[in-house]
């Protein structure tokens, strides 16, 4: 099968289960594992060298850089969503963890096989300076919160300047290069991510409290464009770069 029809087949696939979790409207947690699981798996199954690096960049990503995230955002009432399982912190949900787990994953994985082609290359050494950089961020955020709670609440813009901004200005100015690369993914995902969002929205699985930029009314709910501009624009490329600069090639 061509890899144009594989972009197609999964975007079918998420339109397709959207429709069915619109009609048996499960918990969160197990729409993300009917909408999001089966081609996150079969996208990494189509991986064949780059698998590992893949995998852990995605891991540890959600550990020590999705967590305090979360926790961060959530004490600003960023966002909120439905959950069945306990929260840490009485805060983070853990299905918002495996949607970030998913965002990594998969965006890496679509990545490496119909952009980067797959190519077989060791770990990079630079991988070590940005876990060192995550643990910094991690100790940084858990300490505060424990000092003083009202330090840690960051909203959408407060959070995408030292996560999102600075580094996509770093990378990509070292690299103009791979803007280019990112075009693709970022298409994609800001479609899968919309029609999820959408649907998530009217079920009741996802749901926006705070105060933002912008915000509109889609489907008798808030929906603000700083989600738009923060997650659908900004996150895929700033991922990718950090991907190519950590762990892979850097071209």
């Amino acid at each position: 099968m061509r890899r144009n029809k594989k972009v197609l087949l999964l975007l079918a696939y998420v339109f397709l289960t959207s429709g069915l979790v619109l009609l048996i409207r499960p918990y969160y947690f197990y729409s993300i594992l009917i909408v999001l699981g089966p081609p996150t798996i079969v996208n990494f199954y189509w991986l064949k060298k780059s698998r590992m690096k893949v995998f852990l960049f995605s891991l540890i990503s959600t550990i020590f850089f999705a967590f305090p995230v979360e926790l961060a955002t959530r004490l600003a009432d960023v966002w909120d969503v439905q959950t069945i399982f306990f929260r840490p912190f009485g805060l983070i949900p853990f299905e918002n963890m495996l949607f970030a787990f998913i965002n990594f994953f998969w965006s890496l994985s679509f990545y490496e096989y119909f952009v980067n082609k797959d190519k077989k290359r060791k770990i990079s050494h630079r991988m070590k300076y940005l876990v060192g950089l995550y643990v910094i961020f991690a100790v940084l955020i858990y300490g505060l919160y424990f000092y003083n709670k009202e330090m840690v609440a960051m909203n959408y813009f407060m959070i995408s300047v030292p996560i999102l901004i600075i580094p996509s200005i770093i990378i990509f100015s070292r690299n103009p290069g791979l803007i280019k690369k990112t075009i693709l993914p970022t298409l994609f995902f800001a479609i899968v991510f919309f029609v999820y969002e959408m649907v998530s929205i009217y079920i009741g699985s996802w749901w926006w409290p705070g105060e933002y930029f912008y915000s509109f009314e889609i489907l008798g709910n808030t929906f603000p464009l700083d989600d738009v501009i923060i997650w659908y624009l900004l996150s895929t490329p700033t991922l990718i770069g950090g991907y190519e600069f950590f762990a892979d090639d850097y071209a």
